[in-house]
């Protein structure tokens, strides 16, 4: 039977409100595993777990060294520690003849590798070159980083399909802001948008607040109404209150909570970022403008009506399948164990010119197996 060694982050334990992304995902990935009777190794990366940081640290790469034995692959999931971990797993792969695998979450990879310098730098190279399989979350990534190993994949945020009823949606101008309350989200420009649109549109905000100047009464001075922080479990039932989520952040990957949106038929309005264009079909499942763009954001927000707003939570609900937990977990355990693979030079060599022709939309590893007829 195969057996898995699987690193990263788990929720933390004094703590369970304190999640942030990554937890998210690699518990995610934990309970499907377990959903797909996959046999597997846990270590918890997440430093919050130990004693302190170095104790952390120390404990962690003991583990990897006595759980490896017995297992056919290690896999690390990791936004940054994966600089210090990846190649201590890698060696470990070798002199025990395990294949590895790095998924890194985030969208900054591209630039780190890009604009570091020095022993980091050889790191990085040395990471992405003999890792055996790499997994991003963003398309382009994929593309760049396939010129380094070309057994590189897209492995997306991703979320469990909603088991709260989501009931048929009719439009009455209610929007929601949910995520961390702070200027690089977008808050000024939604404050400024709501000062210029009639008294019918409704915005309320969700999140905590990370900057000074925003507060329940500064909220409501301009309108707005400030709801609080909401519990991971009562994300998917406030949002189906609303009609569009706003998000007009100023850098994303591929947010959570657009997801969890379209999950349950939510369009949203974002801005015009690298991520949030892979993942937004515009005036499909949402509308996209320039970052700190008043005047579009205004725009964007009176385009929805009563005439368009089924169709686009239509489209919204049909999007989220690309990014359910399940396909996409089956997709990275094909991969792994060799069930599928791009070892031949040849048929990666395709793949990549797969990926460059597929740029401008959202193509998953499964589609590409099917274009090579693998």
């Amino acid at each position: 039977m195969y057996s898995l060694l699987l690193i990263g982050p788990m929720k933390n334990k004094k703590d369970a409100s304190l999640t942030g992304g990554a937890v998210v995902l690699f518990e995610n990935l934990l309970e499907q595993m377990n959903e797909q009777n996959i046999n597997y190794k846990v270590i918890d990366t997440n430093k919050k777990n130990y004693s302190n940081t170095l104790v952390a640290y120390f404990s962690i790469l003991f583990q990897i060294l006595v759980k490896q034995f017995g297992v056919t692959h290690i896999s690390l999931h990791s936004s940054r520690d994966y600089i210090f971990f990846a190649p201590f797993i890698i060696l470990i792969g070798k002199a025990f003849g395990k294949t590895t695998s790095l998924r890194k979450f985030g969208g900054e990879a591209w630039d780190t590798y890009t604009f570091t310098s020095g022993i980091k730098k050889r790191l990085l190279n040395f990471i992405f070159k003999h890792i055996d399989f790499l997994f991003l979350e963003m398309q382009i990534l994929v593309q760049n980083f396939t010129k380094i190993n070309k057994n590189t994949f897209w492995f997306p945020n991703v979320r469990n399909k909603p088991t709260i009823q989501i009931k048929e949606k009719h439009f009455s101008k209610k929007f929601v802001f949910i995520s961390h309350v702070k200027k690089e989200k977008g808050i000024d420009e939604i404050v400024e948008a709501k000062k210029l649109l009639d008294e019918s549109y409704t915005i309320d905000i969700y999140g905590p607040i990370y900057n000074e100047k925003y507060s329940s009464e500064y909220f409501k001075s301009v309108a707005i109404s400030y709801k609080g922080t909401l519990k991971p479990d009562e994300v998917l039932s406030t949002l189906s209150l609303y009609d569009v989520l706003l998000l007009p952040s100023y850098k994303e990957g591929y947010p959570g909570i657009i997801l969890e949106s379209y999950s349950v038929g939510i369009p949203i309005i974002s801005t015009k970022l690298a991520g949030l264009q892979e993942i937004t079909d515009e005036y499909k499942t949402g509308i996209l403008v320039e970052p700190q763009n008043v005047k579009e954001l205004k725009k964007a927000i009176e385009y929805f009506s009563e005439d368009n707003y089924e169709q686009m939570s239509n489209s919204a609900k049909e999007k989220f399948s690309i990014f359910d937990s399940q396909k996409q977990t089956k997709q990275f355990i094909d991969i792994i164990l060799k069930k599928k693979s791009y070892i031949d030079e040849k048929t990666a060599d395709k793949r990549l010119d797969k990926l460059k022709e597929g740029k401008e939309k959202l193509i998953s590893a499964e589609d590409v197996f099917k274009e090579l007829g693998i």
